[in-house]
């Protein structure tokens, strides 16, 4: 069997092979670099879902990410029951719908913003 190289299937060839020489040099440069190279922000925030306490207590909260056509149903249900909860304002939330911020403060609930 007799293998035919061209000028082209030879440029080919070394070009692949430099590329693949160079980028095992990278990696190896970087692996044995004395620093470390941080590439995304591995640490993540959980929000609480418990707290241990001797106290029979529950915690609710509302995340306000979509509309705001059922704030004062909402706020009367709670108001009726005398429940006071933590809305979460996702996004631009608070700009889009500013009268519901203002109605929620008014009715005396917590309002946060998520990390």
């Amino acid at each position: 069997m007799f293998l035919v190289f061209n000028k082209d299937k030879i440029i080919s060839y070394l070009v692949s092979f430099s590329t693949v020489a160079i980028l095992l040099g990278i990696a190896f440069f970087i692996k044995n670099q004395t620093g470390t190279l941080e590439v995304s922000n591995t640490e993540k925030k959980l929000p609480i879902y418990s707290v241990k306490t001797d106290e029979k207590k529950v915690a609710l909260t509302m995340n306000c990410a979509w509309n705001a056509d059922d704030i004062d149903s909402i706020l009367n249900t709670l108001s009726k029951t005398n429940t006071k909860i933590t809305f979460f304002v996702v996004g631009d939330w608070v700009d889009k719908y500013p009268e519901a911020v203002k109605k929620i403060s008014e009715a005396g609930h917590e309002i946060r913003k998520p990390f």
